[in-house]
């Protein structure tokens, strides 16, 4: 919002049912709230779904009865979301009757600012003319190919590599932890592995501030997998670790308030206590 707004673009959206920390959040970042779904469709001609998966298809369904709500002839629609190419064509498939023209996309990277303006939107369908005017507007836009689900199905196999190695290092982590054996596994990961063991101090405390959404990204990469023929159990596990790092206090906490002095054995103890 932030860099679509320094770009010149109005961002609009809808507040109702967020928390109060999206809320203060929207505020400082000059977005305007306002209040329906049915205003945002009177008022936009663009409309980004980036929302915690499990609710991509749940808003797709309210646009599409706010769209018929409205007199409004034709509105473009990019879901963004972390979902499967079976859950997007699901989403087509809501619209298909209707005049919205529906874009499949995917994000990948930090947030636009952290990333200096190369965060990738990567899409993917034949309407993709109006998110296209976004490419270089505090933000990379990436048109794939007119297929319905091959942006998605990128999110999902690039997400399954680093999220789904975070979740192996948290794993590895936790049982080492078990074991006692946490002081003589990272003095080996920091003479053979230095890499993973700067992996796993950097994002092990940090996976349950996003675990809740995390989990059902891991959800639907396991059913991408899965749909290929591939085996769904790498990321079945991982969306497990999420639930487990979901008991953790650290949970609790938000990116603003986590604690960044904790270290990796600090979050450890909290994922011994969490197991049991």
């Amino acid at each position: 919002a932030k860099v679509f707004k320094e770009a010149g673009y109005r961002v609009i959206t809808d507040l109702s049912n967020r928390s109060t920390r999206t809320k203060i959040l929207a505020q400082k970042s000059g977005i305007e709230d306002l209040g329906n779904l049915e205003n945002i469709v009177l008022n936009s001609e663009l409309i980004l779904s980036i929302l915690p998966p499990e609710f991509a298809l749940n808003n797709a369904i309210n646009t599409l009865k706010a769209f018929n709500n409205v007199n409004k002839p034709s509105i473009t629609y990019v879901d963004c979301n972390a979902i499967s190419p079976m859950t997007t064509l699901k989403i087509n498939k809501i619209f298909s009757s209707s005049s919205i023209n529906f874009v499949d996309g995917g994000i990948i990277g930090n947030n636009p600012i952290i990333e200096n303006g190369k965060t990738r939107l990567y899409v993917s369908g034949p309407a993709v003319k109006e998110v296209l005017e976004l490419d270089g507007k505090g933000m990379q836009v990436k048109h794939l190919n007119n297929n319905i689900g091959t942006a998605s199905g990128m999110k999902m196999v690039y997400a399954s590599a680093t999220k789904g190695t975070f979740s192996l290092h948290a794993a590895v982590a936790t049982v080492a932890h078990s074991l006692n054996l946490t002081e003589d596994l990272f003095k080996e990961f920091e003479d053979s592995q230095p890499n993973i063991l700067s992996a796993m101090e950097k994002m092990v405390p940090r996976i349950p501030l996003d675990a809740k959404r995390w989990k059902f990204e891991m959800d639907e990469i396991a059913k991408t997998y899965s749909e290929q023929g591939i085996t769904s159990k790498f990321h079945e596990g991982a969306s497990e670790i999420m639930e487990l790092a979901q008991k953790t206090p650290i949970a609790k906490e938000t990116r603003e308030t986590v604690d960044k002095n904790r270290t990796l054995i600090q979050a450890l103890d909290m994922y011994i206590k969490a197991l049991k």
